[in-house]
């Protein structure tokens, strides 16, 4: 009766050896310089044919994209968040190639190699009470809020500072919300409906000389309002009073527990 248990042992045994032993996923070839001081703009690209391409980025923006969270996600003590931080010298031009076939999650698993073999990167996730905005509702009652009737809604991004919705549910909202300030925002409102909107505000990166209307909105708003032949009469106050304002919601300081990326090592790059 023994033998069959001992023999599944032996089996699981040999399963966890070779899990331990399986190597991490990695390109073929990798070129990892340092950009050009000054250099302005960047991007990183998963592209097809298992191609990896970062340019001018620092290192903090490839742990975003390779581990799918945000800048406030990333915990370090200072001298190491000194590493890894936009600064003047610490961007990076990548260019890695692997197997036709991969998919972009396996690409950024090699990403995930890549940083731990050329920068030294040692890190592991944990969650900590960070900083939130929790999305509830304003006094004075929700605006454009409606019974769901199994409808499908969506969000759509008519303009930098102009989001228009149709039968959008609160969680769809506080994921749109949280591109758009400096922290994610979670759906404490407890409601059960869907909302239309038209949600206006002046956003941060607004030029200084970008023709304005009497409201501080972009005057091509009405420009583009008059074409799809849409009556509005536009506001765009900062975000925060433009949810409350013009959801009936407001954005609430709080803190909650997410994921965080804890760097526990890392080092300038090996270059070649």
């Amino acid at each position: 009766m023994r033998r069959p248990s001992l023999a599944c042992s032996i089996a699981l045994c040999c399963v966890a050896v070779l899990a331990a032993q399986t190597p991490n996923p990695k390109f073929e070839v990798a070129s990892v310089k340092r950009a050009v001081p000054g250099t302005t703009g960047g991007r990183v690209q998963f592209l097809p044919g298992g191609r990896f391409v970062a340019e001018n980025v620092p290192l903090d923006f490839l742990l975003q994209q390779a581990y799918g969270l945000r800048d406030f996600q990333i915990v370090a003590a200072p001298e190491l968040k000194a590493i890894v931080a936009d600064g003047y010298g610490r961007r990076y031009d990548i260019q890695a190639k692997a197997d036709e076939s991969v998919s972009s999650d396996q690409l950024k698993e090699m990403v995930k190699t890549l940083l731990a073999e050329r920068f030294s990167l040692r890190a592991h996730k944990e969650t900590r009470d960070l900083p939130v905005y929790a999305l509830v509702q304003a006094r004075g009652g929700v605006k454009g809020a409606r019974a769901a009737d199994g409808s499908p809604g969506g969000i759509e991004m008519v303009a930098s500072g102009w989001i228009r919705g149709g039968r959008v549910t609160t969680k769809h909202l506080v994921e749109t919300l949280s591109r758009f300030v400096d922290r994610p925002v979670i759906d404490r409102t407890n409601l059960d409906q869907v909302l239309d909107f038209d949600l206006t505000w002046t956003p941060l990166t607004a030029g200084a000389n970008e023709p304005t209307s009497d409201a501080g909105c972009p005057s091509s708003f009405n420009d583009m309002a008059q074409r799809r032949g849409w009556t509005r009469t536009f506001s765009c106050p900062s975000i925060f009073t433009a949810v409350q304002e013009q959801l009936g919601l407001r954005l609430e300081a709080q803190q909650a527990p997410l994921e965080a990326l804890v760097i526990d090592a890392v080092k300038p790059p090996t270059e070649n």
